[in-house]
């Protein structure tokens, strides 16, 4: 009897703002991996189709080999929803309830799904718990080896595994503090003479931490990121750069973010108050149902040295943002926000696309069409607010 399809659909019932504009919610990173990929390493087999808005479509099919919004041939399939974190337990149907479900985005399908950005990085620790076991024979882990920090790199603590690739580097003076949680450094990843790593806490693929930098706990940083400074709770998705002191707490943080140094956000009200924040502009507030919330960071937003960032701000895909004053808490896509300026301006598409294309460049990435077409359409949007 054959394997029943497996099929990883979008739901678009979470609240991540920005984080989707280019990309479904399976595949906001969650701690060694993506949320797609620890499906798939969970049920140990790929995905033959995943459905997503239709929006951003064409960027799936440049990024994975599977069917896009279609089914493939049969007639037995196992659907489960994006965001799945939890238990996972496949939903099995016929094609026409398959085609019933994932058109209709319902929740039927299996999985606990993390719907907020806070959601996913409040479970940093129980997420990368559970991926040393998930991805024990996978790539991310298996040129990894079990052990303390030797004596020119420093000093390593606590019960819990650190886990370091035999390709990573570590400066002297270091301290890796692995009793409250496990410690992950990927590929090629280089940590600064005299920095402090707390666990749990993950450093992915070819990131480079910078000298003195302080990263606490349920923090994952993903693969070509460049971090220093103070860094907590916090999710980078990649190919994001922070490498200068500063203090970034409690967020999410897309690709191709360059922070400014001496960039600070503020993770905790005066109030000590739950965090309510605004994360679309034709949105309503959303409780985050905990004192500790810092902002989200959409794809290619850029902050000047010295920014301040409030409690619960939200910061749209390719936002410019150079003022001596803090930014509003939900600045729009696009927004070109200045000293000079009484108001936010719209950053002019053709300046974007260059500083963009620039910046990736840097990393040996090109913007592909897919991804122009759709900061076009999002951008042509933006002007129209």
């Amino acid at each position: 009897m054959l394997e029943p399809a497996l099929v990883v659909f979008d739901d678009q019932r979470g609240s991540f703002g920005p984080l989707t504009d280019l990309r479904a919610a399976f595949e906001l990173r969650a701690g060694l991996s993506t949320c797609l990929e620890r499906i798939e390493h969970r049920l140990k087999r790929r995905a033959s189709a995943l459905f997503c808005a239709p929006a951003i479509a064409p960027l799936l099919r440049e990024r994975h080999s599977a069917l896009i919004n279609a089914l493939p041939p049969g007639d037995a399939f196992e659907l489960v929803s994006g965001a799945c974190m939890g238990t996972l337990k496949p939903f099995r149907c016929n094609r026409e309830h398959a085609e019933m479900l994932v058109g209709a985005c319902s929740e039927d399908a299996a999985g606990n799904g993390e719907r907020t950005p806070w959601a996913m990085t409040a479970r940093i620790a129980q997420t990368l718990t559970e991926d040393l076991d998930i991805f024990r024979d996978a790539p991310v882990l298996t040129n990894c080896e079990r052990r303390a920090l030797r004596a020119e790199e420093g000093q390593s603590i606590g019960a819990h595994p650190i886990m370091i690739d035999r390709s990573a580097s570590i400066g002297p003076l270091c301290v890796i503090d692995a009793s409250k949680g496990p410690v992950v450094l990927g590929a090629g990843v280089i940590i600064g003479p005299c920095s402090v790593l707390i666990g749990p806490c993950a450093i992915l693929d070819s990131s480079v931490i910078s000298p003195r930098a302080l990263i606490k706990a349920n923090t994952v940083i993903g693969p070509h990121c460049r971090i220093g400074g103070e860094v907590g709770g916090t999710i980078f998705q990649g190919f994001s750069n922070k490498s200068h002191d500063g203090h970034l707490g409690d967020a999410f943080v897309g690709e191709w973010v360059n922070i400014g140094a001496g960039t600070d956000n503020s993770n905790l009200l005066n109030t000590y108050g739950e965090v309510i924040v605004r994360l679309e502009a034709d949105g309503g507030l959303v409780r985050t149902g905990t004192q500790f919330w810092g902002c989200v960071i959409g794809d290619h937003a850029k902050f000047a040295i010295g920014t301040r960032i409030m409690t619960g701000t939200t910061i749209g895909t390719g936002a410019m943002i150079a003022s001596s004053r803090p930014p509003a808490t939900l600045v729009d896509r696009f927004a070109w926000i200045t000293d000079s300026a009484e108001a936010a301006r719209t950053f002019r598409m053709d300046k974007f696309l260059d500083t963009a294309r620039a910046m990736m460049q840097r990393r040996g990435q090109t913007l592909s069409s897919a991804a122009e077409a759709r900061l076009c359409e999002l951008h042509s949007k933006a002007q129209q607010q």
